[in-house]
């Protein structure tokens, strides 16, 4: 009694800075939980094992179709800035990866939607779920007809006929369906856990399709005969930002990986960065070298592999995107089923049989909707400039601002709170946030640009 008595009525000294010591410690005491945040775990084998397999996952989500329009982004905004802006786009991505884990930390929240609920209300878990089932339709359309233009003359190859290859099963919608086949048992599970595998194999093929466009640009040089810009000054250049950025993306996975990491989460910051390194590197090289090989002529593909007419080692490169596609199909499919049920029904599984209906009916419906549809080029640049950025870039720093809004709310003293002031997360959140609005409206000002008949200068 003798020593608290003073402390308690002295407006300064001593207690002020007791205060002070209770605020800039209670933001690092939340972020350690019970088992997860426990600094002290050891990076086990077991751990490895589990970092090695998530980090397959989120590669596996983000890398695949989006690679092959890497070199036309370039071509948008040339060979520095290009490149430049592909590293940007990886840098952004991890910060929102990471800020998507720390909400879901703070909130222990499970889902993407879950946090939107929770920081948000019912109308911020709305907007999730509606800005997810877009962006994942138009990721699963873009995917499925780039899977069949790439099979469709690989199928006609590997036929004993020769064209002008009238039957029904030459055509292109057959070879379509007899992806969706394969695709369909892969995409029942309901978790991601058991796609590691599957999703290692994606990975690889990646890398190799890398390996084979090295070999090519070795042998080949950079073009002599179409000039190379470095920079490109028109707003034509905007273009590249919704291709790179969506290139990236992986957002929708990320917190349902870090959920199933279990006793091995604390180690998701090293799954992201690895994974974003990875998977930067692989991207500026291919992208650049892509464009280095063709010049201005890599303009006329938006998938760049169109441009190695009868090269049977990038016809296999083709195969392999083809297999990458496939396996990542469930990455896909899986949230777009557990959004749609949530949605519809309030949760995210009702069971493995209802599942395997349910992954057997939206599959069709990707089918007949990518029938329609038809144009790779149309789903990029639809879902880029909208939910695109928004999934990727508006979403995890609005989520991450107001979690940690409410950390510092919640464990600093009333009369210590300030709603005015904000933390170097904060910041960086709305800056994130800021950028995300920024590609959005860059890049349709760009499309609108490319529409009205302006071409790159």
């Amino acid at each position: 009694p003798g020593i608290s008595t003073p402390l308690l009525q002295s407006p300064g000294g001593e207690h002020a800075r007791l205060l002070r010591e209770r605020a800039l410690s209670a933001p690092t005491q939340v972020q350690r939980g019970p088992r997860e945040e426990d600094e002290d775990t050891p990076f086990t084998k077991e751990a490895f094992l589990a970092c090695v397999g998530s980090s397959a996952n989120l590669m596996a989500t983000s890398m695949g179709t989006g690679m092959l329009a890497l070199p036309i982004a370039v071509y948008y905004s040339g060979a520095i800035v290009g490149t430049v802006l592909i590293i940007c786009m990886a840098v952004l991505s991890d910060i929102s990866l990471v800020f998507l884990v720390k909400a879901a930390k703070q909130s222990r929240t499970t889902s993407l939607q879950e946090l939107g609920r929770y920081y948000y209300g019912h109308n911020g878990e709305l907007i999730v779920n509606v800005s997810l089932v877009a962006l994942l339709l138009c990721a699963s359309l873009s995917v499925l007809i780039a899977i069949a233009d790439l099979l469709t003359p690989l199928w006609h190859h590997a036929l004993p006929i020769g064209p002008p290859y009238d039957q029904w099963y030459c055509q292109y919608w057959f070879v379509m369906l007899l992806c969706v086949a394969i695709i369909y048992p892969i995409s029942i599970p309901s978790n991601l856990s058991p796609l590691k595998y599957s999703s290692a194999g994606a990975v690889l093929s990646i890398f190799l399709v890398f390996v084979f466009m090295v070999i090519r640009f070795l042998q080949h040089g950079v073009s002599k005969t179409s000039p190379i810009d470095l920079f490109v000054d028109s707003p034509i250049a905007a273009l590249a930002l919704p291709i790179q950025g969506l290139a990236y993306a992986s957002q929708f996975n990320v917190v349902g990986l870090y959920v199933e990491l279990g006793e091995h989460k604390k180690h998701i910051n090293k799954v992201i960065h690895c994974s974003m390194l990875f998977t930067c590197v692989i991207y500026a090289l291919f992208g650049l070298l892509g464009y280095l090989y063709f010049g201005q002529d890599t303009g006329k593909y938006s998938m760049i592999l169109d441009g190695f007419h009868n090269d049977k080692l990038m016809m296999v490169a083709g195969a392999m995107i083809s297999l990458t596609n496939i396996l990542k199909m469930p990455l896909i499919v899986l949230p777009f089923r557990n959004t749609v049920n949530l949605i519809l029904f309030g949760k995210q599984e009702l069971g493995l049989a209802i599942s395997a209906v349910e992954t057997l009916l939206l599959l069709l419906l990707i089918y007949i909707l990518a029938k329609v549809v038809g144009d790779l080029a149309l789903g990029l640049e639809l879902s880029g400039p909208t939910v695109g950025v928004f999934v990727c870039f508006i979403l995890p720093g609005m989520l991450c601002f107001k979690s940690d809004k409410e950390k510092w709310k919640r464990f600093l003293p009333m009369h210590s709170y300030d709603a005015d002031h904000y933390s170097r997360t904060q910041i960086t959140a709305l800056v994130v946030a800021m950028l995300g609005v920024l590609m959005g409206l860059a890049s349709i000002a760009g499309l609108v640009f490319q529409q009205t008949g302006n071409g790159k200068k």
